[in-house]
């Protein structure tokens, strides 16, 4: 081995020498992160290339094998690790080995499990998908899948997880070959994941789609969804989902640059997220998760939240516009508040604009009423404005979470805060206020908590018997 620490032959290969590789080879399940060259030099790789001839695959017993930018030197092996055993496949940057990958889709007919990423040939690796027909999940994130691909995938009754990237040409060709009523039907799918720059193609496709089994659909933009488009994305979901099937929505943006996170502008006012767009959402009577992280602040009011939460009585979490401006009129108030968890006895992970204007009052009793929200509980407070009058009244009314599990935090005071109505010094005046609440809610709750421990351990005492 020299510096570089890449491995040589001194001389070539005896029988005796090959019995140990491959006896050490045939204990060998998996080889997960094989990169480069595999720190192998030429002349090592094609005598590892060139086995007795009485050997098939170097690795037989090999299950599972991820490839992550090897060099093109290493392509005359691949058949070699290649064999019917392996039920899970990783590729990364592939394109050095070229049709070599096609040995996979030849000696492989078992892969379960096939994750690719970073791959630009979309008909090679639809050619491989179609040769597997026991696959559970198909991982094909940064690549897009052929037609021929896609109705072979929606055939496989064992096929749970679905990810892949949406190109404009096959939405084309399905709707060339498909008339408008026409669908695929993925009969099993739990989980499907679409990726594409705009929201456009991923609801033209969705409106051929079937998934009556699915429990989760993601999507990661590169640019900002119109309004139009989101209303159209929420419409194709009503037809593709089992209303009671779907339980977690996330819409994501991972723009390219800055300027995609500029609030998107529409009519020449800012575009939020309102009642009536999340209107088509409601028939989804089980959803527990909504999660639109998308350059758009919410416009929704306490009366037109509960409205929503009593769509989804289930709900645990829900994040929209998080980190963008919401709108005066969206803020709820304690009471407002108090009801919500009513209605969603689970939630958990809640982002929202409080409206304490006046809340000055010490509450009495219990404050919310018995009500408690999970452990590991996160509120996330947007631009919420306080006066000092209202810290320790609403220190008093947050006391009742189970701290410390529970925290309070605010994050509209942070670098992806936009648009906030406000001057700087206002929102760290408020910033300020809120973290003397939040300070002041978790002593109130150790001191119940030590109080508690306490008179528990006087009780104990006090009931042992006497000697």
């Amino acid at each position: 081995m020299n510096s570089a620490q890449v491995y040589s032959l001194q001389k070539p290969l005896e029988q005796t020498e090959w019995d140990i590789i491959l006896g050490y080879a045939h204990r060998v399940r998996a080889l997960p992160q094989l990169r480069g060259s595999l720190g192998l030099a030429a002349d090592c790789i094609e005598a590892l290339s060139n086995p007795p001839s009485s050997t098939e695959s170097i690795f037989p017993n090999l299950r599972i094998i991820g490839l992550h930018e090897p060099s093109a030197t290493i392509a005359p092996l691949i058949r070699h690790l290649a064999n019917p055993k392996l039920t899970g496949i990783s590729f990364e940057e592939m394109e050095n080995l070229g049709a070599a990958v096609d040995t996979f889709g030849e000696r492989c007919p078992f892969v379960t499990d096939f994750d690719v990423s970073q791959w630009a040939h979309a008909d090679t690796i639809s050619g491989l998908v179609c040769c597997w027909k026991n696959l559970c999940s198909a991982q094909c994130y940064d690549v897009g899948l052929n037609v021929n691909a896609l109705s072979h995938l929606s055939r496989l009754h064992s096929l749970h997880y679905m990810g892949f990237k949406v190109h404009d040409a096959v939405i084309d060709r399905l709707y060339a070959i498909l008339s408008p009523a026409s669908t695929i039907t993925f009969p099993v799918l739990d989980d499907l994941y679409l990726s594409s720059k705009y929201l456009t193609p991923i609801w033209r496709l969705l409106r051929h789609f079937r998934v009556p089994e699915v429990h989760g659909v993601s999507v990661g933009l590169r640019a900002r969804p119109t309004a139009p488009d989101l209303m159209s994305f929420f419409v194709a979901l009503q037809e593709a989902c089992t209303h009671a099937s779907l339980n977690y929505l996330v819409l994501r943006i991972y723009p390219d640059d800055d300027d995609a996170n500029d609030i998107p502008l529409e009519n020449g006012s800012a575009y939020y997220i309102t009642f009536d767009r999340l209107l088509p959402l409601t028939v989804f009577v089980n959803i527990k998760s909504i999660t639109l992280d998308i350059p758009c602040g919410a416009d929704l009011n306490e009366r037109e939240f509960l409205c929503l939460a009593s769509s989804w009585p289930y709900l645990e979490t829900f994040e929209v516009g998080e980190g963008y401006h919401w709108t005066a009129s969206s803020a709820i108030t304690p009471e407002g508040f108090l009801q919500l968890l009513e209605r969603c006895r689970s939630l958990r992970v809640f982002s929202f604009m409080f409206d304490c204007r006046g809340y000055t009052e010490i509450p009495q009793g219990h404050p919310w009423r018995g009500l408690t929200m999970p452990k590991h509980s996160f509120i996330h407070l947007l631009h919420s404005p306080i006066e000092e009058e209202s810290v320790e009244a609403l220190g008093v009314f947050f006391h009742v979470a189970p701290y410390p599990e529970f925290n309070l935090t605010t994050h509209w005071n942070n670098r992806y805060f936009r648009g906030s109505g406000g001057p700087q010094g206002s929102r760290e005046l408020y910033y300020d206020r809120w973290v003397r609440a939040r300070s002041l809610a978790c002593d109130i709750s150790e001191e119940r908590t030590e109080l508690r421990r306490s008179l528990e351990t006087r009780l104990g005492s006090s009931l042992r018997p006497s000697r």
